[in-house]
């Protein structure tokens, strides 16, 4: 049964994505500012994420390993790549509404960032089952702001409740997903190297939708208020989980 811990403290880290869908079923006769909350919420928490944790996670994985001067240029390179992955999807996406754009990179972005999130519970709580246990709590937390990126913006451009459940399911599944790949192919050959470039292409892409997408909505929206609200819970729950 232990052999099975690690996929358990991940799934429940990542199907704490799925609470941010209570948001769902909070009545509210002018949407626009629960959007705007939550669009300020989901700005804060994913520019900080990748900030304070994906960033220096990666650049930790292989500063022992590569030059500084080479680092740099790759990380910008990296950070430069996942900038071009938002715009080449946003392009892609066959629709005019900027909120379920949103919705739609929100997802695709934060499945990414959940992969590794994954790989790394799973393999934490290889060696160490509290630390995995603290670590699992931790990503829950904050995959909770995570789900209402996604669930908000789709179930308002929608207006399609199990839709945008599904597609916060879709991205939760990432977090499983990359402690089962962990625990049934990659344990042996999961590199330092391989979790730099994956952490710094997805904090690229979250910078990126966080203040070129995301932050830009909020403005237009006018309930300045609401968004200032939700960033700054986004701010707070960001670094009570550090």
């Amino acid at each position: 049964m232990k052999e099975y811990y690690p996929l358990i403290i991940s799934s429940i880290a990542g199907l704490g994505t799925l609470l941010g869908n209570i948001l769902l079923f909070i009545k509210n006769k002018d949407k626009n500012k629960i959007l705007a909350l939550a669009l300020g919420l989901s700005s804060a928490v994913m520019f900080l994420i990748s900030v304070l944790e994906l960033i220096p996670e990666g650049l930790l994985l292989v500063s022992r390993e590569v030059n500084y001067i080479v680092l740099l240029f790759y990380s910008l390179a990296l950070l430069f790549i996942g900038f071009i992955i938002v715009n080449l999807v946003d392009k892609k996406i066959n629709s005019t509404d900027s909120v379920y754009k949103i919705g739609i990179l929100s997802m695709i972005s934060l499945l990414i960032h959940n992969i590794p999130e994954g790989v790394v519970c799973a393999l934490t709580s290889y060696s160490n089952l509290d630390l995995g246990l603290k670590i699992s709590f931790i990503i829950m937390v904050h995959n909770i702001t995570e789900g209402i990126a996604i669930c908000l913006p789709i179930y308002y451009a929608t207006n399609n409740k199990v839709k945008a459940f599904l597609f916060t399911l879709f991205s939760a599944v990432g977090e499983i997903f990359g402690a089962l790949i962990t625990i049934l192919l990659l344990k042996p050959f999961i590199s330092s190297f391989l979790l730099y470039v994956i952490l710094i292409i997805t904090a690229g892409m979250m910078i990126s939708l966080s203040i070129g997408k995301i932050f830009v909505e909020g403005i237009k929206l006018k309930k300045n208020l609401y968004f200032m609200i939700g960033i700054v819970i986004g701010i707070s729950v960001v670094l009570f989980t550090l």
